[in-house]
């Protein structure tokens, strides 16, 4: 039986921190705060809330104009069980270039949209050393925004694209 006198505290998605890459959930903490606002509890232990949400990814493009190169792909719908809950805009960009001799995967951006244009290079690295040769290929790995930004794991890669000859 739950006591009538107790108060529950709704968190907004939006009010969440990133999710964290690592734990593939949203590290919280609290505290209790009385109503008068003159005692304080002390911070609680970090907890880690798994969200339990589906991603859902649509399909990718690309385009090469010039020495231009365009990716968009369609936003992803983040579904609780069969319920969309919203779309996602904010992704972390990670491109590689090489000649099919397995080129660095460079971080590129956190962007806002669905959209990236990218300059093909005039060179590219392997193991960090550059090499002289222009690059011929281009992939590219899209993930939802999370902390830290990594691509150690792929619970947040939502699309995986290339390689395309460039």
């Amino acid at each position: 039986m739950s006591d009538s006198r107790i108060k529950k505290a709704r968190i907004l998605k939006k009010d969440l921190p990133d999710i964290n890459v690592n734990q593939e959930g949203y590290d919280v903490r609290y505290r209790i705060i009385s109503e008068d606002k003159n005692r304080t509890s002390h911070w609680s232990p970090i907890l880690n809330l798994q969200s339990g949400y589906t991603y859902i990814s649509g399909n990718i493009d690309f385009n090469k104009t010039g020495n231009i190169i365009t990716s968009i792909w369609d936003q992803v719908q983040i579904k609780n069980g069969t319920v969309l809950i919203d779309t996602a805009s904010e992704y972390d960009v990670w491109v590689r270039f090489d000649r099919s001799d397995n080129g660095d995967w460079i971080y590129k951006q956190r962007l806002i949209g669905n959209t990236i244009n990218i300059i093909t290079p005039s060179t590219y690295t392997i193991n960090g050393v550059q090499q002289v040769s222009v690059p011929n290929k281009y992939s590219i790995e899209v993930y939802l925004k999370g902390t830290p930004v990594s691509r150690n794991t792929s619970f947040l890669r939502v699309y995986q694209d290339g390689p395309h000859t460039v």
